[in-house]
């Protein structure tokens, strides 16, 4: 069905956009972060955040979106299961982000637009980075079934 296919390659779009952003963040960003200085992680991971919680909202949303309707329009099917399974990967990677990330990045934006470095800089960091690989596998796993719905589509 045309529409499945739509939805799902939105879907696959949006959701690789955040994977690709957190999968970075995980695997160099934070390596990075670790050897650099207070006032460099306070500065550009401040001015990040900032970007990034003002631009990333509406791609994560149209991910989530595009594979609930996708779950909705095809229920009781396997491709209702891929996307299920994605839909929920999706929702644990938005809670992990609004409970832990989004409160240390709302801390960091603030404290880089007054140009000044906090003095848990670190500690911040540390508890951001704590669950970034967490929401990589959670994307990575969201990613798998948005793919696998497409095999089972072009199957038919």
């Amino acid at each position: 069905m045309l529409i499945n296919q739509i939805l799902l390659a939105i879907a696959i779009l949006t959701t690789g956009v955040v994977y690709g952003t957190d999968v970075f963040h995980a695997i160099v960003v934070k390596k990075a972060v670790s050897l650099s200085s207070d006032s460099a992680i306070a500065d550009l991971m401040g001015h990040t955040h900032l970007i990034a919680d003002k631009r990333m909202p509406l791609i994560g949303a149209t991910s989530l979106v595009s594979s609930l309707l996708i779950t909705v329009l095809n229920y009781n099917s396997a491709l209702a299961i891929y996307s299920g399974v994605a839909l929920i990967a999706l929702i644990s990677h938005l809670i992990i982000y609004l409970r832990v990330a989004k409160p240390i990045n709302v801390q960091m934006s603030a404290a880089a637009m007054a140009q000044k470095t906090p003095a848990d800089i670190r500690s911040l960091q540390l508890r951001w980075d704590s669950v970034i690989s967490y929401r990589a596998l959670l994307l990575t796993i969201a990613m798998g079934a948005l793919i696998s719905g497409i095999l089972v589509t072009s199957g038919k």
